[in-house]
């Protein structure tokens, strides 16, 4: 029997960003105009600080504000990537545990949705973080691993994506998924919208997102209705 996703589908389709900084309000408004559906991962301390900073190239990096964001994530899926967005593999175990439950608790509270997605800040990730997610009521935990392939993750908790929006691969990549024929085939692309303008990409991810728009064959998705499908999947299995 053919595996398919949700609606019949060949394939699915997720984008997951970081950070939560004022770029987010051009690509959210972007995946909104090609009816694709995006996974934000938010520090909720950094927000309310409003914390900034610079860039490589200079440019300032501002975080949004818990009122800028109440809103503009309808539609797609909020997770967490700890209050402060520190080096989580450096800190005890009480600190570590604050940092990811706070900020699934912060997050809820403002939108007034659960959170069930946790983004790893960084490259850095061990089992002692995944415990730890498990532990705050966490269905994944993404980490920053990526695979260059379209094969789904089979372990939630080590959560690996496709390829990062910096990699010069890209187009290539997105290319050999529309034309991909293998079963259950999961394109998911990660980064920060602030590369964007940083790196002048937004004609590029305009581009990928209307190469995949209105396809019949993809399932357009967030990471935890991914996570969720390919469980219960699983577990039927």
């Amino acid at each position: 029997m053919e595996k398919l996703y949700p609606g019949r589908k060949k394939k699915a389709f997720n984008i997951t960003y970081d950070d939560g900084v004022l770029q987010d309000e051009r690509f959210v408004a972007l995946l909104n105009q090609y009816g694709i559906k995006g996974t934000f991962n938010l520090n909720s301390q950094l927000m309310q600080e409003q914390y900034s900073w610079v860039h490589p190239n200079g440019m300032q990096v501002k975080r949004l504000s818990p009122e800028q964001v109440k809103s503009l994530y309808d539609g797609h899926e909020i997770a967490s990537h700890s209050l402060t967005h520190p080096y989580l593999h450096e800190l005890p175990d009480e600190e570590l545990y604050r940092q990811l439950k706070v900020d699934k608790e912060n997050l809820e509270n403002l939108f007034g949705r659960k959170v069930k997605g946790f983004a790893v800040p960084f490259d850095y990730y061990d089992d002692r973080i995944a415990d730890c997610a498990k532990a705050c009521g966490f269905l994944y935990a993404r980490t920053s691993v990526c695979t260059g392939n379209f094969t789904p993750c089979t372990d939630a908790y080590h959560w690996k994506t496709g390829m990062y929006h910096l990699d010069p691969h890209l187009p290539d990549f997105i290319a050999a998924f529309l034309n991909t024929q293998e079963e259950l085939a999961v394109c998911q692309i990660v980064g920060h919208s602030y590369d964007l303008d940083a790196e002048n990409l937004w004609g590029t991810m305009e581009l990928i997102c209307a190469a995949v728009s209105g396809r019949d064959d993809i399932w357009f998705c967030t990471n935890a209705e991914l996570v969720e499908f390919l469980c219960s999947r699983n577990t039927a299995e």
